[in-house]
């Protein structure tokens, strides 16, 4: 599941892309079918996956840096929201394949 989530491949099927254009998601896989958007706004949820992610992006970052690299604190804090902003647009596409694949693994089988 794990690779699927970072490789933005379907949940059901693992071959299918979500990605439709740079920050556009498929509606519906190209493999086998399933349906991405379930309703307008459905992944305004992923935006808790995102503060997580980025959140352990730029704290790591920022910790190699101050303490391997021995750099003050103002500039490691300074590296690891650089590092946030170039890895963003990676980042905002596992949240969503997160969201997705935690929703059909999880919420489908307790039938909600």
């Amino acid at each position: 599941m794990i690779l699927k989530i970072l490789r933005l491949k379907c949940p059901h099927c693992g071959k299918g892309s979500l990605k439709a254009g740079l920050f556009k998601t498929s509606k519906v896989c190209s493999v086998c079918g399933m349906q991405f958007e379930k309703e307008q706004g459905y992944f305004a949820g992923s935006i808790y996956p995102m503060y997580g992610l980025c959140a352990f992006c730029g704290g790591l970052v920022s910790l190699l840096a101050l303490f391997v690299f021995d750099c003050g604190v103002i500039q490691s804090v300074s590296v690891g929201a650089a590092a946030v902003l170039a890895a963003s647009p990676y980042l905002f596409w596992v949240s969503r394949s997160a969201f997705l694949h935690v929703e059909n693994r999880f919420f489908k089988r307790m039938g909600v």
